[in-house]
């Protein structure tokens, strides 16, 4: 028998459930659109601008949930985690249009991090079990390694990437001015330690 999965089911039960608490507190209308500098040029009824989400989430899981069948097996893990990042990043979106809704500004840099942050965490997710990585670093040149070496540069990977994660949304939290330059001087760490890693243990 076939299972929707804990993740979907969780990440849409947490959307939902927020909502639902929070709807009382919300304005008649909401904002469910914003302009580059994150400014409201669409509004919508509450109810139905609270809904939206939440349906796109459950017709994006249930296209997953019946997809699955016509999936190469191979191809199944990368298949379920495009999913999980539109989930993820449906429920940013969600989230935004009730904090804005309740009075609270959110600048374009704090919701770029927030942003940033659950993708690399989901990121992070998929690198950790997928089993096309490797193939794809020895398309690109590297030779192969044996499996103590792959094993140690999923780690470096992921324990990277998951820190690279955490730093956004600490910087989400507390970070007041543009976040632009040490975003990019982040991603260029990142690349570094795991490119670097990958170089090492190349010529290993």
């Amino acid at each position: 028998m076939r299972k929707v999965g804990l993740f979907p089911s969780m990440i849409i039960l947490f959307t939902v459930g927020i909502s639902a608490v929070l709807y009382p507190l919300l304005p008649s209308e909401v904002a469910v659109h914003f302009g580059t500098d994150f400014s409201p040029d669409m509004f919508m009824q509450k109810w139905l601008g609270l809904i939206l989400i939440p349906f796109l989430m459950i017709m994006f899981t249930g296209t997953e949930y019946y997809g699955k069948e016509k999936v190469n097996q191979e191809s199944l893990l990368e298949f379920e985690y495009c999913f999980r990042l539109l989930l993820v990043l449906l429920t940013i979106i969600q989230m935004s249009i009730i904090i804005y809704a309740l009075g609270y500004d959110i600048p374009t840099g704090r919701f770029s991090l927030v942003t940033a942050g659950a993708f690399i965490f989901v990121v992070a997710a998929y690198i950790q079990y997928s089993k096309k990585l490797f193939k794809i670093l020895t398309m690109i040149g590297f030779k192969k390694i044996d499996a103590w070496s792959r094993n140690l540069l999923r780690k470096i990977t992921t324990v990277t990437l998951n820190i690279a994660g955490t730093i956004c949304f600490i910087l989400a939290l507390f970070m007041r001015n543009d976040p632009s330059y040490l975003m990019l001087a982040m991603l260029m760490t990142m690349c570094i330690i795991v490119v670097g890693s990958g170089v090492y243990l190349n010529k290993k």
